[in-house]
């Protein structure tokens, strides 16, 4: 036999044997072959976006975010200035977006652009999962009385993170920085949010909202996505700072947003109630002054496992407010517990009310293991008190004791 006669010959054996198996049986086929999924990294302006600060860039990153649905992946965003339009961006899980120093995405000319966390099911496992921003930065404008904005909207997601971001007058009045909808285990950390233009109708929105799965919670309604009145619970904030925004003369000209809470409860808080948040070494100066009796810088209706710790709270140029924490129970059968008010600083403050207002719906039905301790205080007002409450004090369960106030300005 020839050499090209051996050829085929051993050819046509290999193929029978890679067909049937060495055995003779045939082999498994792949779909049911566990196959691994590659780790991608992309760098966006290799894929269609550009950081010209001209063009538009929805479509491009969309279409990264399609083409790539498999496995883990990186979206790298070299510097460069991003613009978008309005729109929407929708995510899927294990995503993680890292930003040069210098790389913005921005918005502006009245432009909206929402970050959809899709959830195509009911439930906390309905949603998306692991996605992460690290270093990003947002940047929008309010040119012409038109807020440009950017919302992050996280329905049913669970396992995010916000690490070294930067949020830069974009957020709307109607809206949130970051709208967490049942959602849980996310981290919100070293980061900055500065500037919030209210109007004369709307004056108050939390850069980060702690809310439900229901549409009428949402930032952006996604179609398909299904509500279920869960709460958004295991939320960490920490090690950040809500800033101001000040003329080349120093003064304020948008005020720090106030930095987050929760003021909705759907359907009597049967799917559950928001629980396990916390709000720990943060900074927040002079956020927009709150007058009303019922609302507050840090408002929070029916929760229970709260944390607002090692904080520090700064009036530098806001003359006055009203209650600066306010905690309301709501629902008459409710019994809001574990709320922990601890070692934060007040400084220049001046409420024109209470420094921290305890509200309940129902006086027979106090809250309990409240523990405000070891708060401190400076402040020219010597005439409010620093903790009030609309009911009984269980001495047994609440503790408010080692909080300290200087009266000076600052």
């Amino acid at each position: 036999m020839n050499f090209w006669g051996s050829f085929k010959l051993f050819f046509a054996v290999a193929v029978g044997t890679i067909i049937l198996g060495i055995n003779g049986s045939p082999l498994v086929s792949r779909s049911n072959q566990i196959v691994a999924q590659a780790d991608t990294t992309i760098n966006v302006q290799d894929q269609g976006m550009t950081g010209d600060n001209k063009t538009a860039n929805n479509i491009a990153l969309q279409n990264i975010i399609n083409q790539h649905s498999d496995g883990d992946l990186t979206i790298h965003v070299p510097k460069g200035t991003y613009l978008f339009d309005s729109g929407a961006i929708k995510l899927h899980s294990n995503i993680t977006f890292e930003f040069d120093k210098g790389a913005i995405f921005r918005i502006t000319s009245g432009h909206m652009l929402c970050f959809v966390y899709p959830s195509p099911k009911a439930g906390y496992n309905g949603g998306i999962k692991d996605v992460k921003w690290e270093g990003a930065t947002f940047q929008g404008d309010n040119a012409l009385s038109k807020q440009s904005f950017f919302t992050q909207s996280v329905h049913h997601a669970s396992n995010v993170t916000f690490d070294k971001c930067s949020f830069y007058n974009a957020e709307a009045p109607t809206g949130h920085y970051i709208d967490l909808d049942g959602s849980r285990n996310i981290n919100i950390k070293n980061s900055s949010f500065t500037g919030f233009n209210g109007t004369s109708t709307q004056d108050f929105k939390e850069a980060i909202q702690i809310d439900y799965s229901n549409p009428n919670a949402m930032s952006y309604r996604n179609s398909g996505d299904h509500y279920d009145n869960l709460p958004t619970y295991n939320v960490r904030v920490s090690h950040n700072i809500f800033l101001p925004i000040y003329s080349n003369s120093g003064k304020i000209i948008s005020y720090a947003p106030n930095p987050i809470g929760e003021h909705a409860i759907f359907n009597k808080g049967k799917a559950g109630i928001i629980h396990d948040i916390h709000f720990t070494h943060n900074t927040v100066t002079d956020p927009k002054p709150l007058m009303q009796k019922d609302n507050a810088t840090i408002r929070f209706i029916d929760v229970s496992n709260l944390w607002i710790e090692n904080n520090n709270f700064v009036n530098h140029q806001v003359i006055r407010t009203g209650n600066y924490i306010c905690l309301s129970n709501l629902l008459a059968n409710y019994k809001m517990k574990n709320l922990n008010i601890k070692s934060n600083s007040f400084i220049n403050i001046n409420p024109n009310k209470e420094y921290i207002f305890l509200n309940n719906a129902n006086p027979k039905n106090p809250m309990l293991n409240v523990n405000i301790t070891g708060n401190n205080v400076v402040n020219k007002n010597a005439k409010v008190p620093f903790v009030k409450e609309n009911f009984p004090i269980n001495s047994t369960t609440t503790k408010i004791s080692n909080n300290k106030v200087i009266h000076r300005h600052v």
